[in-house]
């Protein structure tokens, strides 16, 4: 028998559909796990050959609370990536939300399917295609700074590599944060969390130049066939400073004097791409994100969350009815 799926699309519209679900879950993100669902296409056969998405869910269990943040982060980053492209084509170099439940004790986001494959399993054999890869990744990053969000994680393991198509594409923003509120301590792997984030130097203000660290790792450990970046010197040993005009040495340093991806684009690279410009903040969104938690934040005894008003995304802006177009003037595409 099939379930009903009850959210909202990417456009704001709702929607209820019946769809197929896989049993099957895998992590997704930090305390969050992921599931394939096919959302009926209203043929007989629908069900079977509908559209596949990926749904994302916080975990249960003591983490669940965090998995309520951890997927508040993600609904967020995706509605206004959608505001960012909307009249454009959707920038092929960020995972696409689909629609996703916020309201309810059983949230939830919906994905398009993520293509290709983790850095980490293939980002040794990129060599051939650094070029491309370098572009594209700092290209996503300026579409996620023209949202004003901070992706927080850039990482070999958040980041894919499509080699059929030459694309890059950055996944898993349940650590992501809207640029203008505290920095808050993240935990994993010290080769992939900037100082600033670390939990025992942990300072400052989430800004527009936070996810460049990660990147410019990122571009050395392709560059380099997996290795961890120890020391700056390496970046010039590889060419990577002379790529980036002498930009490079600044990235390393405190997050106030970094240069944004999008420096590095069109000051470092020289490519005058026609990217989105950096917003300061998001008012709106911090404030709809600390509402978020206060309301997360009460739980039921069984673990799940307290359903929140209907109205309660009423204070972040929908995107316009998306409109078919070729894509936006100077596409890196």
């Amino acid at each position: 028998m099939a379930d009903m799926l009850r959210f909202r699309k990417y456009t704001g519209e709702k929607q209820e559909i019946a769809a197929r679900v896989d049993d099957l879950e895998a992590p997704a993100g930090e305390f969050l796990t992921t599931r394939t669902v096919w959302l009926a296409d209203g043929t007989p056969d629908g069900l079977a050959e509908g559209l596949e998405l990926r749904q994302h869910r916080p975990v249960s269990g003591d983490h669940r609370a965090v998995g309520y943040a951890r997927l508040d982060s993600e609904i967020l980053a995706g509605r206004l990536l959608h505001q960012v492209a909307a009249g454009r084509e959707y920038p092929p170099e960020l995972a696409r939300l689909y629609g996703d439940e916020a309201t309810s004790a059983e949230p939830y986001a919906l994905f398009d399917p993520y293509p290709g494959e983790s850095l980490r399993d293939i980002g040794a054999y990129l060599s051939a295609d650094f070029d491309q890869f370098m572009a594209g990744l700092l290209t996503g990053l300026c579409w996620l700074a023209g949202a004003g969000i901070a992706h927080r994680s850039i990482s070999p393991d958040t980041v894919l590599w499509d080699s059929s198509a030459g694309q890059v594409q950055i996944t898993d923003f349940s650590r992501s944060a809207p640029f203008g509120i505290a920095r808050t301590p993240l935990r994993g792997p010290e080769a992939w969390i900037a100082p600033e984030s670390r939990p025992e130097t942990c300072s400052g203000i989430v800004a527009p130049t936070d996810d460049v660290w990660g990147a410019v790792r990122l571009l050395y450990y392709v560059r380099s066939n997996g290795n961890i970046l120890t020391h700056r010197d390496q970046l010039a040993e590889l060419g990577l400073a002379e790529a980036f005009s002498g930009m490079l040495d600044k990235v390393i340093g405190p997050p106030e004097g970094r240069p944004t991806a999008r420096d590095l684009i069109v000051d470092g690279m020289r490519r005058p791409y026609l990217l989105p410009a950096v917003v300061d903040s998001r008012k709106s969104l911090v404030a709809g994100r600390a509402k978020f938690l206060n309301a997360r934040g009460r739980k039921y005894r069984d673990g799940r969350g307290p359903s929140v008003t209907e109205d309660f995304w009423d204070d972040v802006v929908w995107p316009p009815a998306h409109r078919e177009t070729s894509g936006p003037s100077g596409s890196t595409r």
